[in-house]
């Protein structure tokens, strides 16, 4: 199963990548890491939200919360949660590539 969820990963960023989420995030890639049983998903932000000083704690709480509600909703997922898949989401500056937040969502939250 791990060599699927590998193999869809990579192939969703081959054919979908980048993808436009909204005007500020693109979706760069998707990485399925086996060892860690954890899907990757690497953004860049640009214009308004490539800018360190707004990630503030109330910031990323709101997002937090916001890609819990996802995971929880998405049924595209429906699989990966049935094999209690760990998500990571990282957020980097278009500009200068700077990390600007990362989010873990384990099993434990979203079943």
């Amino acid at each position: 199963i791990h060599e699927k969820f590998s193999r869809q990963a990579m192939e969703y960023t081959k054919k979908m990548c980048p993808l436009p989420m909204d005007q500020y995030t693109m979706l760069d890639s998707l990485v399925y890491n086996p060892s860690e049983t954890t899907l990757h998903y690497y953004y860049s932000v640009n214009d308004l939200l490539d800018n360190n000083s707004i990630y503030t704690d109330n910031f990323k709480e709101v997002f937090h919360t916001k890609l819990l509600n996802n995971i929880l909703n998405n049924v595209g997922l429906i699989e990966l949660k049935e094999n209690n898949v760990s998500f990571k989401y990282h957020y980097y500056s278009s500009t200068t590539k700077m990390n600007f937040m990362n989010f873990y969502f384990t099993s434990k939250e979203y079943n």
